[in-house]
């Protein structure tokens, strides 16, 4: 905790009695991340080779925000440093004053609030972290010894353990541990599985997501028969988390829609437009035990809370950070971490692997190429999906290369549309009719 221990005193001398009366503060608020971080990775069936050996990282960085006595504003990413002595910090001080700018509506800082109890950490990976860190060990062995034969692995495994910590001026000192531990593989690039959470993935998990990694892996070595303009598309969970990333963190964001830059406008919001269907609503939740988007505070010192987006396919609010909260007249609200943490819900759901037997002609699309470049605002989309998997009287057999047209935002406005929980993901299969035909 030198980091933050060193900011908490230079912010409160340079807000109480500073040598440079220009530099005197009367606000601030700072978030500083204590991680230790054990990796271990696979390239090409190989483990810890040059480019993916064990390692062990530690690391104190975070982000400041200050506000002067004059009104202005500065901020500033900041990790410890060796030759983080007091003269440095007050250089540091000039150069963040000299890099200072005008905005009313940012200088405020809350007042602290009750925090809610959220699970943020597994005592496991704390474990792993000092020192029983077999299991990484032994997960990579697993991996190769059952890999499928002449399929490269690729892969990553990583467990990071460490302290969150969140200091504002107006009293607000909150220090606790959180956990995180993420893998990922894949055979020949094509295919794969991956795991995020802020807790040990269990034995069970493990072998249902390689079982049907292995399984889709296999289906790709088939040809299988073309698709047709009635070829239900699925988006598997990962995709899904993509498209949502893509097409709805973008437009939810409060600053771009009070800036007229979203799909929606603040009226949409206001006169809650019905924008998708009835039986879609949109949620943050970063209250879930031990869910990679949950949190206790946000680095603003806002407290974790449930906020509804789309309730029953009509707008309830942006998420709103501090600034934007003022702006649009209400109180902040819950944020996403990307699509962490956001869950999109239908009131009819079934498993994925019920859906999957009833479906009669669809393709099951991995992953596409261009994501990216897509217009956000506009939700149209026009995507090559090469190494999808042909889904034919509910049995996958084989793979197909298609191309995708059509628009997010229709696709969740559609009775058509349908979701598929997995067991595996937090993110759901999303079921649509949309434009696909051969690659």
């Amino acid at each position: 905790m030198k980091l933050v221990a060193q900011l908490e005193e230079l912010f409160y001398r340079y807000q109480q009695a500073p040598k440079d009366e220009t530099l005197r503060l009367s606000a601030w608020r700072l978030l500083v991340n204590e991680s230790q971080v054990v990796s271990l990775g696979i390239k090409d069936n190989s483990p810890g080779g040059v480019y993916t050996p064990p390692s062990y990282r530690q690391k104190e960085s975070g982000e400041v925000f200050l506000v002067w006595a004059d009104g202005t504003c500065s901020e500033a990413i900041v990790q410890l440093q060796p030759q983080s002595m007091a003269e440095f910090w007050e250089q540091k001080m000039q150069q963040w004053k000299q890099a200072a700018y005008t905005d009313p509506e940012a200088s405020y800082i809350p007042a602290p609030e009750a925090l809610p109890l959220v699970a943020v950490e597994d005592r496991t990976i704390r474990e792993i972290i000092e020192g029983d860190d077999n299991v990484l060990f032994d997960l990579a062995k697993q991996w190769l010894e059952e890999k499928p034969d002449q399929a490269k692995v690729q892969g990553s495994i990583q467990a990071a353990w460490g302290y969150r910590n969140v200091r504002t001026s107006t009293g607000l000192a909150v220090t606790y541990q959180q956990s995180q531990f993420v893998s990922w593989f894949t055979f020949d690039s094509l295919v794969g599985g991956g795991f995020a959470k802020r807790r040990l993935i269990r034995p069970e998990e493990q072998k249902k997501l390689w079982t049907q990694t292995v399984k889709r892996y296999e289906a790709l070595a088939g040809e299988a028969p073309a698709v047709n303009p009635e070829t239900q598309v699925i988006f598997s969970p990962a995709m899904t988390e993509e498209l949502l990333g893509q097409f709805i963190v973008p437009n939810f964001s409060g600053e771009r829609v009070i800036e007229g830059q979203g799909a929606f406008s603040k009226e949409n919001f206001q006169t809650h437009k019905e924008v998708f269907h009835p039986q879609f609503s949109l949620t943050i939740d970063p209250l879930r035990p031990l869910e990679l988007g949950s949190y206790m505070v946000t680095s603003e010192g806002v407290p974790a809370l449930q906020t509804s987006l789309v309730h029953e396919g009509k707008l309830q609010t942006p998420f709103l950070r501090v600034k934007d909260a003022l702006r649009w007249g209400s109180k902040p609200t819950g944020l996403p971490q990307g699509a962490a943490g956001l869950y999109l819900q239908h009131t009819v759901e079934e498993t994925w692997d019920k859906i999957l037997g009833t479906i009669e002609d669809g393709v099951l699309i991995l992953s596409v190429l261009g994501l990216h470049t897509q217009d956000a605002v506009a939700g149209s989309y026009s995507l090559s999906a090469p190494h999808s998997l042909r889904i034919i009287k509910g049995e996958i057999v084989g793979r197909v290369d298609v191309k995708l047209t059509g628009n997010f935002f229709k696709d969740l406005a559609a009775a058509t549309t349908k979701l598929g929980r997995s067991d595996l993901s937090l993110h759901p299969y999303l079921l649509v009719r949309t434009g696909v035909q051969k690659l």
